[in-house]
């Protein structure tokens, strides 16, 4: 092969790898902002609006630097400084993020400088490759547009193929930090080829010594999911952060002392983990927690709110089968599946890592009345249209992000024509009843209204009687008309008769909220509107 050939072979493999490794660094970086900002909307447009800031600046600096300097060199320079950049998120990532949170500049701004001090440097350096390479390949004028398009073609074939990559492999089956070591030593390993191709003794040394770095990295960075923590680590996955300072969730988790790392896995959805402390076991999604149990206790109520999804059952006692849309740690299905052995329980998950999570961790009872099937809530109950149940749970809202398709009017008419004659559906809400934290809380309940006659609002805690302060809420709609307190009590009292390891309702019942709800400032919720990040990060 002529030198020639090797040159242009070479350049095109670097413009495919700094291509690929970028698009998986995008990835990757909502994974290292989630357990901090979630991975609401703001993240995510942050994340996608600062890899292209990279591109911009990117293309113009590579063009004009190496007009000024165009060497082979540059080009290993330009790989070796991306490659370290890489390596150096998951370095610095919790300091970084650890500040960002204390400043605390807003809801869009957390993750927008998050973005912009991790990764929008390596963003710059990775796309001011290609421009370089097709400047030291241009010999004439008569093939440039040839040559540009080509390497520019070949980096976004190597963006599609680390997006691919990343998403559907590299992530659930690596550590985060291992994928980030593993993205920079691809980039070394490029430089160390381009050295060896273009004969550059100096620079083929240097990248060889990044690349044995990042080889050691991604050793030192290997996950252990079985490692202890002291309280001062957990503090790095414990906390919501901005959502525990301000917003005073009642249902919030304090870690105190030792706790030991169960269990962690990136998955198709999440940055799952499993935390256990001295008396309870969590199940955490990115930035927040989504069930608890008593260890050696499974059907112990951990957090009150589990116990608010038996209201379907004391708004319509005869029950038979009940359908959950979200799975979690599983505290309500099982609670419901030992408490009422005539009830069937169908379930919905997502994830499927969740579902095996459940069963592993939190004593997911296998049995031929709680069936689970791994599949996103709306499409299973399009796809079940021949099938009826006469309650439905909707437990798949986070603190910090929000399926919106599972929220507007379009999924809830799906949702009532699934339902029994009198079927109730028991929704869990976090939010606000009044104030600005109420927003979400007010459209979801604007849109429920729209679809449902009867909308019953019941707060998971009173909190002093401040209305304003973040809680779980639970909407129960329904077809039928309203019931009065007492009423109900005196229902529930006689389930629980036949029933006695069913939970008391008496706070639950007692705690109804029968006041008109402001809904004139608030949106109705559709597939074509249903600015739910909005809603849920005011500030």
């Amino acid at each position: 092969m002529s030198a020639d050939r090797r040159r242009a072979f070479a350049s095109t493999a670097v413009a495919f790898v700094s291509g690929g490794v970028l698009l998986g660094v995008e990835l990757a970086a909502s994974r290292v902002l989630a357990p901090y900002f979630g991975n609401s909307l703001f993240v995510w447009g942050a994340l996608i609006g600062v890899v292209l800031t990279g591109l911009s600046i990117g293309y113009w600096l590579g063009g004009m630097i190496v007009d000024r300097i165009p060497r082979a060199s540059l080009v290993v320079t330009v790989l070796i400084l991306g490659g370290v950049a890489v390596l150096a998120i998951p370095f610095v990532d919790d300091p970084v993020l650890e500040a960002i949170v204390e400043w605390d500049p807003g809801p869009r701004a957390d993750p927008l400088i998050a973005a912009v001090l991790l990764f929008g440097p390596a963003s710059v350096l990775l796309a001011s490759v290609t421009p370089i390479v097709v400047r030291l390949l241009i010999r004439s004028l008569a093939t440039a547009g040839r040559t540009a398009g080509r390497l520019f073609s070949i980096s976004t074939a190597g963006s599609i193929v680390g997006t691919f990559a990343t998403a559907f492999w590299l992530i659930p089956e690596l550590g985060l930090d291992q994928l980030l070591a593993l993205l920079a030593a691809a980039l070394f390993t490029a430089a160390v080829a381009f050295a060896l191709v273009e004969r550059l003794l100096p620079a083929f040394g240097g990248a060889a010594v990044a690349l044995a770095i990042a080889v050691l990295a991604s050793i030192s960075l290997a996950p252990d999911s079985g490692d202890a923590l002291s309280a001062s680590q957990a503090q790095n996955w414990s906390p919501l952060y901005r959502l525990q300072r301000e917003r005073g969730r009642s249902e919030l988790v304090e870690l105190e002392g030792d706790v030991a790392l169960v269990y962690r896995k990136e998955t198709r959805y999440h940055r799952l983990a499993v935390v256990d402390d001295e008396s309870s076991r969590y199940l955490r999604f990115d930035a927040s927690y989504q069930s608890g149990m008593f260890l050696g206790q499974p059907f112990r109520t951990r957090f009150d709110y589990t116990d608010y999804f038996d209201l379907a059952l004391a708004y319509r006692p005869r029950t038979t089968r009940m359908l959950f849309l979200g799975l979690g740690g599983a505290s309500a299905p099982k609670r419901l599946w030992r408490d009422f052995p005539q009830l069937g329980i169908d379930v919905a998950e997502l994830d499927p890592v969740v579902v095996d999570v459940a069963r592993r961790f939190f004593s997911l009872p296998t049995s031929p009345r709680l069936r689970v099937d791994v599949e996103d809530g709306r499409r299973y109950l399009a796809r079940h249209d021949d099938e009826r149940w006469d309650a439905i749970g909707i437990d798949a809202f986070f603190s910090d992000s929000i399926p919106f398709h599972l929220t507007t009017r379009e999924f809830l008419e799906l949702v009532r024509d699934r339902l029994e004659p009198g079927g109730v559906v028991v929704t869990n809400v976090i939010g606000a009843l009044e104030g600005p934290d109420s927003k979400l809380f007010r459209a979801l309940y604007r849109t429920y209204a729209s679809v449902f006659p009867t909308v019953l609002v019941h707060p998971v805690d009173d909190l002093g009687g401040n209305v304003t302060s973040v809680r779980n809420i639970m909407l129960v709609a329904t077809e039928s008309p309203p019931v009065s307190k007492g009423f109900l009590r005196t229902r529930w009292d006689a389930v629980r008769a036949k029933h006695p390891t069913a939970p008391s309702l008496e706070k639950a019942i007692a705690g109804r909220r029968d006041v008109p709800v402001r809904t004139d400032d608030v949106p109705l919720l559709t597939d074509d509107y249903a600015p739910t990040d909005a809603l849920l990060y005011v500030g």
